[in-house]
């Protein structure tokens, strides 16, 4: 039986945090045995590694189905604390068990007195006790990593690793700009306090939509959000309509929780246009990253048209002509016709993308 969506976003977090400590715990071993030997021994390798996948396991576990994937509503405070006291027992009881396996062909059983005195000596060592402190803070910068990580996307995270964007650098994408129908009456409806929870809550649903579809959220302003991809990525796959259409899967399926909580279910219109923008960082203390040029306010123009238009997901000339044909989820495509943009010299031909109505529930 395939896994639903939420299983494999579950599976691949476990699966991070799983390689993490492999690849860190496996890196550390190999580096001490290299200062102190030639020779690699490899049962201490294979005692590591063991200990690793016990690690790698409860820090996912804990993080994506205790917490919810950082669904964690505690205090900073509270919560570093909470991980902290979860770390210590999570890396002392991995030992304990690892050395309790490991020894356990030797002394007769997995429960024995020569078992717990080799526990008893083994956490006395002083060399256990530093290696205990390292990886506390080893399993810290884990998890900030993975938090880095998912705010700014594997792209953009790992091109600021490597200092590609200090300098203006040119690239080629699409973009898509999400924003939701009639906000200004729900906002007034449920107060703002209520309507920041019901924002979150839609948010969550689209990022999550988002990610299974290799977007990056570029920036969310009020009730509107810029998605982005790289060109080449969607030449082959389109991936602004499948988000489109899991956006509006996904909203379906969960209308009746909105409704409980909020009274009222969101529905959102779309506009997307491509080409090229300068990326850089911009700021010094608290930068971030920012695309200048003319795509993101065309992108964002076409999207006003979805109103005029009585349609809910407008593309541009541009991107239509370099998307895969034919469309997924049986979407159709329509030419509206040619338009005049705000702060554009040349009018642009805009097309609708829209499922037929014996597809729709």
């Amino acid at each position: 039986m395939a896994m639903t969506r939420l299983t494999q976003r579950k599976f691949k977090a476990i699966c991070y945090y799983l390689a993490s400590w492999i690849i860190a715990i496996l890196g550390f071993t190999f580096l001490i045995q290299h200062g102190l030997k030639d020779v690699v021994n490899s049962e201490i390798v294979l005692f590591m590694l063991q200990f690793s996948i016990f690690m790698g396991l409860s820090h996912g576990i804990y993080d994506v189905v205790i917490l919810q994937d950082d669904a964690d509503h505690r205090s900073a405070f509270i919560a570093l604390l909470v991980r902290s006291a979860f770390f210590i027992c999570s890396i002392c009881s991995s030992l304990v068990l690892c050395v309790l396996l490991w020894n356990s062909t030797d002394s007769g059983g997995l429960v024995s007195e020569e078992n717990f005195l080799r526990l008893a000596d083994a956490f006395k060592d002083s060399s256990i006790q530093s290696l205990i402190i390292v990886l506390f803070f080893l399993g810290h910068l884990i998890t900030f990593i993975r938090s880095v990580h998912k705010k700014f996307g594997t792209r953009v995270f790992v091109n600021t690793l490597l200092g590609k964007y200090q300098d203006p650098t040119e690239e080629d994408l699409v973009f898509m700009f999400i924003d939701i129908r009639k906000s200004t009456a729900i906002a007034e409806e449920l107060g703002h306090v209520t309507y920041s929870s019901f924002l979150k809550d839609y948010y969550k649903l689209l990022s999550n939509c988002c990610e299974e579809n290799r977007g990056e959220i570029y920036q969310i302003a009020g009730d509107g959000v810029f998605i982005t991809w790289k060109t080449s990525k969607c030449l082959h796959k389109a991936r602004p309509v499948n988000l489109f259409y899991d956006f509006t899967e996904c909203l379906e399926k969960t209308k009746r929780k909105f409704l409980r909580r909020y009274g009222v279910v969101p529905s959102f219109k779309a506009g997307a246009h491509c080409g090229k923008v300068i990326a850089t960082e911009v700021g010094n203390f608290g930068s971030e990253m920012a695309y200048h040029g003319d795509v993101l306010n065309t992108t964002s123009r076409i999207q006003h048209l979805c109103t005029k238009l009585g349609q809910e997901f407008l593309v541009s000339e541009e991107l239509f002509s370099i998307l895969p044909k034919p469309f997924p989820h049986d979407y159709l495509s329509k030419k509206e016709g040619y338009f005049e943009l705000r702060g554009r010299k040349k009018e642009i031909l805009i097309f609708s993308l829209q499922r037929p109505l014996t597809n729709l529930d």
